[in-house]
């Protein structure tokens, strides 16, 4: 599948997403959302993974990389949708979604910073772009 498709289908899937956590977080406890959506996301991961007959790669991953992988998915789901839920709760749902398109931002400043990865100035721009929408819908 082309990256285009992927990249509209995760769009589309993190709107639904967003939808339907807000939905659960207004009658949920917020930690139990968080922990609902971690096992939801566990097992739409594992069944993507098998119809795509991607379980071989994952079978030869280094201890490492799962460490890794899986520390990263912790601190992400914990920290991220915790914090994403809090947010829903206060300022919906929508402003939380578009405050969330500034994560190329921040992206971009930590691959910098960390990684020594620097971006194009096309790409850039494009980041810009991204940041001067979510500024346009959250102040708008």
């Amino acid at each position: 599948m082309n990256g285009i498709y992927w990249a509209t289908a995760a769009g589309i899937g993190f709107g639904i997403f967003q939808t339907l956590h807000r939905r659960a977080g207004q009658s949920v406890d917020r930690f139990l959302a968080t922990f609902l959506l971690v096992a939801v996301s566990s097992v739409v991961l594992i069944g993507a993974a098998a119809v795509m007959g991607d379980l071989d790669v994952l079978a030869g991953a280094s201890a490492l990389a799962v460490l890794n992988f899986s520390l990263a998915g912790v601190i992400h789901f914990t920290v991220g949708w915790t914090f994403l839920t809090f947010s829903q709760r206060r300022v919906g749902a929508a402003r939380t979604g578009a405050l969330i398109g500034t994560s190329p931002l921040f992206g971009t400043v930590i691959a910098a910073l960390v990684l020594g990865e620097f971006l194009t100035f096309p790409a850039m721009m494009g980041v810009a772009l991204v940041v001067i929408g979510v500024f346009l819908i959250s102040n708008g």
